[in-house]
């Protein structure tokens, strides 16, 4: 039984995903943990437009370690590459990284999963 949190929606939603067919939140398993990571990051930067550098300095924030380059750009391709990630240039060597809409809708239900894990008993 879940403890009674605060939550944005009202206390029948559960019940009217399960009438409308919808599937329960579920957690982002397709991607590494250092994707996923990159992804909150990008849409925390979303409104900035950010480059792989800014990308990079805000995970060094978050991170024990010093992030490669060269990991922080392999994966951002394969996030391009798999749809959760939209690239747009900004000169001739720069691009701007943005979540597509299956990001956000993926960190969202992420995001809920993680809540039912913490909040809610077996």
């Amino acid at each position: 039984m879940c403890r009674n949190i605060p939550t944005n929606h009202d206390d029948n939603d559960e019940h009217e995903s399960s009438i409308d067919g919808s599937t329960p939140p579920r957690p982002l398993t397709n991607l590494t943990g250092f994707k996923r990571d990159q992804l909150f990051v990008i849409r925390l930067l979303a409104e900035r437009n950010p480059h792989g550098l800014v990308i990079k300095d805000k995970l060094d924030c978050y991170y024990d370690e010093d992030i490669n380059q060269g990991r922080l750009y392999q994966n951002l391709s394969e996030l391009v590459d798999e749809g959760y990630v939209e690239k747009h240039p900004l000169d001739g060597r720069t691009n701007a990284y943005r979540p597509s809409t299956h990001a956000n809708r993926r960190l969202e239900e992420h995001h809920e999963w993680e809540r039912h894990c913490l909040f809610c008993d077996p």
